[in-house]
Formats: C-alpha cells, structure tokens, sequence
C-alpha cells in the first residue's frame, strides 16, 4: 500500500519552497562544534615565548643563590642586562660616589649591633642600652673604642638607667677589622640626635696596640678610669705617649693569659671568641640569657643537649633537629633548628664553630673545662659530611659512638 503523499497519485498542497531560502535560513544558524583545534596566532605565541624567556634569564641574573639574606637584586650580578655605573676614573659615564665613613658604618652596625641596640639605637628596656645620647658615645672616643674592641660586662649605667649586663658586649676586635670598627664608630656618632666628630681607622690601630694586654671585657670601673675627653693619636698604629694619663689599667692577671706554650689550646681565649659569634648566629632563638623563647625555642642553659656529649652538640648544629624535641621535660614541637652552617656561612670554618661551642657550654651557668678544638670539629664534620637529613629525638637519645 502506497503513501497518499507519493507517487503519482500523491495530493499536491500547492507547496513551492524557494530553495535559497531555505539555504538563508540554513546559513542563520550557528556552526555545529567542531573537534578541531584552533592554533593561537603566531603573534601571541611569539610574546609568549618572549616573556617565559625573559623571566628564566631574570630568574638566573637576580636569585641571589636563593638566600635569604640577599635582599637587593644588585647584590647578585645585573651587570649581564644592566651595567652598573663604573669606578672612579673609568671613561665610560659617571663614577659613583664612594661611601663615606659613617655609610660604611650603617652596614656593618646592620649586621653586627642592631639586634641588640636596635635600628632606633634606643636598645633593648632593661637588657641593652642606648646609643642615641649616651655618654659613652658622645663623650671621648678613646673610651668608645676600647669599649667596642674589649667587651664590656655589666652592670652599665647609661643615661641615668640602670642594665646589669646578662649578656656582656663581645669584643669586637676577634670580629671586626680596624676600618669596620671605625666606620661603626662614627656611625652612631652621627646617628640619632648624636653629633661627635668620626673616629679613623689610625685611631683605632693606636688603641687596640695600647689596650692590648686587656684581655677581659671591661668593667664600667675600669672604663671611667679612662679620662672622659681622652684622645686617640692619629697616626697609624702609633704607640700611646707615656706622659699621657693613663688609659684603663689592664685587666688583673692580664700578663697570664699569654699564649700558651707549643701553641696549646687556648680555652678561655676560645670562649671570648665564642660570645661574637653567639650574638650574631644564635642570640635570635636561644636569647643573649641563654633561656631560648617559652614555646618555641629550647633553653641552653643547664640542658641535657649542651652539657652533655660534646660529639652530639657539634653534630646537632652541623645537621639541624626535626622537632618534636624534650628539653628539660618540656616539648619543643614548632620549630625546626635548621643547620646551622647554611644559615649562618661564618660557621662553617672549624675554628669559628668550635668558639662558639665553648661559649655556650661554658655560659649560662654550663661547664665544660675540656672544650672542643677546631681539629676535633673537623673530624664531626668530616663524620657525618653524608648525612643529608637532620637529627630526630629518638636519633639523639641513641646517638652513635664514634667509628673505631
């Protein structure tokens, strides 16, 4: 049976579609999806490849070795894309003007005094003193001097206040070269309201020759005994004039603690050494009292870990401690001690290491008579040179005896 609308007896309704019509209404509609993909132009892909090229290079000039302590780009190399002015007397463009004492001062109170005396150079209530309008500051630089090249043990009385000195001032002179502590002399000379003339390089030569038999910090007896105008000579090195008043008198015992013979290890020397070093690697997390911060950093004072196998200690600070950490029965679980030699490159010289050592184990009320020497760090070093990870509790309360 067939269609009634097919063949030829279909019915015809008249209908008389326009075939263009039909394709206009055809072409109205939106293109079906397509599963081909559509290139970016090559205009966008060319400015792509530029911008991920440039970030690699600007990546590679300005990492900085990825340290935390680079925190201006021209302290890595951006002579490759961007010249630095060059040196006096160089043809090409302007010299750039070199720093003056004081500037050269900023720098090396930035890395040396400020966690003490603060950027304010208002110290520390209680704990440090002031530099802004302290008498030993303004008043004569022989007395500045000395201070900052012997220490100076507490109590002080600066401005009127009272600080007892838990954590005397290190001797700077182990740290700093003569032209460091004049540049920071005359510095805080010139800083916060003070206005004293700067102090030279010579002056400082001339001083550290006439107190070099004062191997103790000063006390602040010994240090008013030091006329409050008292100058330096300004010739390099020059020896102090004999018919001058006298200086601080040297330390009692001062002409003991010569050098031992055969070059033997200078314990004492080695813990006065150690109390620079403390104040710029550990104070931060362990405090100048030695009592660490109350959850979050451990004591060294009377613990376990400081007191007891020196062997252990070396090679905590060398690899670090994963927390959580029991020190004196209170648990430490926040913060890991990274290795100390990463975070602190002044470290990683045996000697400076091994001072630091003997300061804390002979601080804080610790004892250690023997000590560790430069020699016996070395070995540590050497021991555990391919230990990759830091220490565990449970890797310290079982720490391995020394290979035969």
């Amino acid at each position: 049976m067939s269609h009634p609308n097919e063949g030829p007896d279909r019915i015809d309704y008249q209908e008389t579609p326009d075939v263009t019509e039909v394709h206009a209404a055809v072409q109205r509609e939106k293109p079906e999806p397509s599963a081909d993909v559509t290139p970016l132009p090559l205009w966008l892909t060319g400015v792509t490849a530029f911008a991920v090229c440039w970030a690699a290079i600007y990546f590679g000039i300005f990492n900085g070795g990825l340290s935390g302590n680079v925190y201006n780009e021209y302290d890595s190399s951006p002579a490759v894309l961007f010249p630095l002015p060059q040196q006096a007397g160089a043809s090409n463009g302007p010299a750039e003007a070199p720093k003056s004492l004081p500037q050269q001062g900023h720098d090396v109170f930035m890395q040396t005094c400020v966690t003490c005396h603060q950027v304010s150079g208002l110290g520390v209530p209680g704990q440090f003193p002031p530099l802004a309008k302290s008498e030993f500051v303004n008043g004569g630089e022989k007395r500045l001097i000395a201070i900052i090249l012997k220490g100076l043990q507490g109590p002080v009385t600066v401005e009127g206040k009272q600080f007892p000195g838990t954590a005397p001032m290190p001797q700077w002179e182990t740290q700093l070269s003569p032209r460091k502590i004049a540049a920071v002399a005359s510095y805080i000379r010139q800083e916060w309201g003070n206005s004293a003339p700067e102090i030279s390089e010579a002056k400082v030569a001339a001083a550290k020759k006439e107190f070099a038999s004062q191997t103790s910090n000063w006390t602040e007896a010994q240090v008013l005994q030091i006329p409050a105008d008292a100058t330096l000579p300004d010739e390099g090195g020059g020896a102090a004039n004999p018919n001058a008043t006298p200086g601080a008198p040297a330390a009692p015992g001062a002409a003991a603690a010569a050098p031992a013979a055969g070059g033997a290890f200078d314990l004492k020397a080695s813990v006065q050494r150690g109390q620079a070093i403390y104040m710029q690697t550990c104070v931060t997390c362990h405090q100048p009292t030695g009592l660490g911060i109350p959850g979050a950093f451990p004591p060294l004072a009377g613990t376990e870990y400081t007191t007891g196998d020196v062997r252990r200690m070396v090679a905590m600070t060398l690899k670090g401690v994963t927390p959580p950490l029991k020190v004196k029965d209170v648990t430490f679980a926040a913060v890991p001690m990274l290795p100390l030699p990463l975070t602190y490159p002044i470290l990683n010289d045996d000697g400076n290491l091994a001072d630091a050592i003997n300061y804390v184990r002979n601080s804080f009320g610790n004892k250690d008579e023997k000590g560790v020497t430069p020699a016996e760090v070395g070995a540590i070093r050497k021991e555990f040179a391919g230990r990759a990870s830091s220490w565990t509790e449970a890797e310290l309360k079982n720490f391995p005896p020394p290979a035969k």
